[in-house]
């Protein structure tokens, strides 16, 4: 069984970014009141504009960062200037979000660097293993020892796109993909990259080694830029001014209603901060596709997330898949893969382990990842056992157009089928989302506690873990 088929629950990514960087600056729309007075266009004055304003206003120093990364590389200048550039901008990059806090980012690039060339010195392999233990280590002792929670909070997200960068070079050069650990410039221009440093994504070394590649310039990428830097702009109104002011009635009738428009603030959220990590890594040079020697139109193209496929999902293991595209393909590269000899199980327990030290030791995170883990994989026992029963399309991923499936998807057996367990994936979502609301910005600062998970999911009767149960049960009773 193929880890990419069902075990994707890893990236229900929520460290989430839109809490280190997001809600930090765009708090309009929480504890939003209508009353007598309020007006859709005053809403517009006071929450839409100001929420684009600031939210330019916050970003236009690493758009501009990223563009600069991009226009020295039409120069021919040699790679080693290329990096110390990079390392530059993304210093500047992280003093200006971070500030003095940016040390916590530095101290981790140096050791991860260290533990590398002890690695690579004393064993001559494993510097994948080294690494994630070391890093591993570091983010742990920090977190619940050294760190002031507020502090540490704030640049978690950072931390864990440096980590992932660490061990990813570290497991590139055991497998050969990379022929050599990059010397200390070279590394630490990866490491804090500006297009990938501060609202992500993670990104290979020889990603970002391309990007030193000076590619021209053209409408294509300028208007590729603008249109996703649109779309971050929209789904940031989304989550802070449209969300807040749905399904208002207090009635508790309505508490499933305020539980999705919750949750789709949150996710909301998290595209805001995808679009934009798409924005800052073609702005900064990566993404073009085609041969420009060989006549090819260079195409720009970095997709993070794909939100239509999160909002009207398939099921669940489609919504994580397609939650975080380069966590995704972290994961299974570098965690479930070297892993799978000790076997299924053991490499989906180390995957699920990985990403929630990555995320922080957080029980409202680690519950929401457990729970999505076991309905992920529910879900996809039973439609595999449903598809093969049926000989039809119900399977968790859509078939490929020449399966051997008698009842193919435009059957309605099929539909209907595949429609129910799509509104089945939006209930687990509504319900496992609203634990990131922001109603408490100070709690929020430092993490949720196991408190404030129980009594957000008891207000709903823990309905969605009842469900999910009762599915399991069922596939039990017909395997």
């Amino acid at each position: 069984m193929e880890y990419d088929e069902y075990e994707d629950y890893d990236e229900y990514d929520q460290d989430n970014m839109m809490q280190q960087y997001g809600d930090e600056y765009y708090d309009y729309g929480d504890g939003m009141q209508q009353d007598q007075d309020f007006t859709y266009w005053g809403h517009f004055e006071n929450c839409v504009v100001p929420s684009i304003s600031q939210g330019v206003q916050i970003t236009l120093p690493l758009l501009l960062l990223c563009m600069a990364m991009k226009v020295t590389t039409l120069f021919s200048l040699p790679s080693s200037v290329f990096h110390f550039l990079s390392i530059g901008s993304g210093l500047v990059a992280m003093a200006f979000f971070f500030e003095k806090y940016l040390f916590y980012i530095i101290s981790l690039t140096v050791l991860g660097y260290f533990a590398l060339q002890v690695a690579n010195q004393t064993l001559g392999k494993y510097r994948g293993a080294v690494c994630a233990v070391v890093v591993v280590t570091y983010l742990v002792i920090m977190e619940l020892f050294l760190a002031d929670p507020s502090q540490w909070h704030r640049v978690r997200g950072c931390q864990m796109i440096v980590a992932m960068k660490i061990i990813s070079v570290g497991f590139d050069v055991d497998q050969g993909t990379l022929k050599e650990i990059p010397d200390v410039i070279e590394f630490t221009g990866y490491c804090v990259f500006a297009g990938s440093i501060i609202f992500g994504p993670w990104i290979s070394y020889s990603t970002y080694a391309l990007a030193a590649q000076g590619v021209d310039l053209d409408l294509r990428y300028t208007a590729t830029v603008v249109v996703k830097l649109l779309q971050a702009l929209a789904c940031l109104v989304v989550s802070t001014c449209i969300a807040p002011i749905m399904f208002t009635s207090e009635s508790w009738h309505y508490k499933w209603l305020h539980a999705y428009r919750d949750a789709m603030s949150f996710r909301f959220s998290h595209y805001f901060i995808s679009y934009l990590s798409e924005t800052t890594s073609i702005l900064a040079g990566l993404g073009a596709t085609g041969n420009v020697e060989e006549g090819d139109k260079v195409k720009w193209s970095f997709a993070v997330a794909k939100p239509l496929n999160v909002e009207l999902p398939r099921s669940l293991v489609e919504v994580v898949t397609n939650w975080n595209l380069p966590m995704h393909s972290w994961l299974k590269n570098y965690v479930f893969k070297t892993s799978r000899h000790l076997g299924n199980f053991a490499a989906i327990l180390l995957t699920y382990a990985a990403s929630s030290l990555l995320h922080g030791i957080n029980f409202q995170l680690a519950a929401v990842l457990l729970s999505l883990g076991l309905y992920s994989y529910t879900e996809y026992v039973l439609r595999q056992k449903l598809s093969d029963a049926f000989s039809a399309c119900v399977g968790a991923k859509a078939c490929k157009p020449a399966c051997s499936h008698r009842n193919k998807k435009k059957n309605v057996f099929v539909i209907l089928t595949n429609v129910v367990f799509g509104l089945l994936a939006m209930f687990h979502l509504a319900y496992l989302g609203l634990m990131f609301d922001t109603d408490d910005s100070e709690l929020e600062e430092q993490g949720y506690d196991w408190t404030h998970t129980l009594s957000k999911w008891s207000h709903l009767n823990y309905a969605s873990h009842w469900v999910a149960l009762i599915t399991f049960v069922f596939y039990w009773l017909i395997k």
